[in-house]
């Protein structure tokens, strides 16, 4: 599965949105990653459901929405307007995951549930079978500019492992501090999405089209490598 990049909107500039997302849309980035935060579940407000329906439907961009919100079931309808591609809920904002994933599937949007680095893999092991995809946060959720926790790597791990084991190819995104360096990391653990903020992309003072093109050039060049590396392996062992 080919890496892809989702361009976190909160770090863009909020005042001039649209310029932004023309130069993420030049640069080819595959989805744009929206943050609701309700203040509650993260000590923090940033996107809205508001903002993001305007964004579904001023670019062909498809858009990933990803909910910080406490009991993410209230805001089903909210969602329906939006029509994202994609939506991911934290596991540790509802006591009804199976009951959520199902409603949110039943309108045709791809499912992802979402892990804090504190939470244990094991605590989404009963939704595999449900899920389309899973979200690691790589740094405590809320706030950008924040240091990726290496923790987290091993983790990615076991993720890829459980999802395998029921269907394979269904992507691991992972959030937070994506530099080269830890996108690599994230990329040879088994990660398949990148959220890409202010330590990619929306570098202070860089040409956002131009970041857009340096990034996919680096992910794309570490992809390359690690099939490389994974064909030594299978001939080295035939």
């Amino acid at each position: 599965m080919p890496v892809k990049i989702a361009a976190s909107l909160m770090c863009a500039n909020l005042l001039d949105l649209a310029r932004d997302i023309r130069a993420l849309e030049r640069g080819e980035v595959d989805l744009l990653h929206i943050d609701v935060m309700d203040g509650h579940f993260v000590p923090n407000l940033a996107l809205s459901f508001e903002l993001a329906e305007k964004v579904v439907r001023n670019t062909q961009v498809p858009v990933d929405l990803h909910l910080m919100v406490a009991r993410p079931e209230n805001f089903i309808e909210a969602i329906r307007r939006v029509g994202p591609l994609a939506v991911s809920y934290h596991i540790e904002s509802t006591v009804s995951p199976v009951r959520l994933t199902r409603t949110l599937k039943a309108m045709g949007i791809q499912v992802g549930v979402a892990l804090n680095p504190s939470t244990p893999a094991e605590a989404i092991r009963y939704l595999v079978e449900e899920v389309d995809f899973a979200l690691l946060m790589t740094v405590e959720p809320g706030f950008a500019g924040q240091k990726f926790i290496p923790q987290v790597l091993p983790k990615i791990r076991t993720v890829r492992q459980m999802l395998d084991s029921f269907l394979k190819g269904r992507a691991i995104v992972v959030d937070g501090n994506l530099t080269p360096e830890w996108a690599k990391q994230c990329i040879v653990a088994g990660a398949t999405v990148l959220v890409a903020g202010t330590s990619s992309l929306f570098r202070e003072g860089a040409d956002l089209y131009t970041t857009c093109r340096d990034f996919r050039a680096h992910v794309n060049n570490v992809e390359q490598q690690r099939v490389s590396a994974v064909s030594l392996d299978l001939l080295g062992s035939s």
